[in-house]
């Protein structure tokens, strides 16, 4: 697990450094140790890791008792801004945005699968 914190926390942080909109990114393991993160904000990390990985569990958990299969993704939306959790392979990816409104979603979401594509490259070479 080591070996890919250095190369994540550089991808997340060109991530937070080229996309104006995402206010924090957040990598852990599925049982929520912290793996990487970039945040324009001050949050522990550590707490922000535990609670993705807590509440993509939660969504997949609700998504396959009620739809019969996994959750794509959870948004936990507020009137300060949302974030959204995404599960790829053996991580969870949780992205903030503050003062975002319902039209930055698909913008987030884009973002955040160009995001995944760019772990996923990182993941083979590893």
């Amino acid at each position: 697990m080591e070996e890919i914190k250095e190369p994540m926390g550089k991808i997340v942080q060109d991530f937070l450094n080229t996309v104006g909109s995402i206010s924090g990114v957040y990598i852990a393991s599925l049982d929520g140790l912290l793996i990487a993160h970039a945040s324009r904000i001050n949050v522990d990390p550590d707490r922000v890791a535990a609670m993705i990985a807590s509440l993509s569990a939660v969504g997949d958990r609700v998504s396959k008792e009620l739809l019969n299969e996994d959750s794509n993704h959870s948004i936990v939306q507020a009137r300060a801004g949302y974030i959204v959790i995404k599960r790829v392979d053996n991580f969870v990816i949780g992205v903030l945005v503050q003062g975002g409104d319902d039209s930055t979603i698909g913008l987030t979401m884009l973002e955040l699968e160009r995001l995944i594509s760019t772990i996923k490259k990182q993941l083979r070479r590893l």
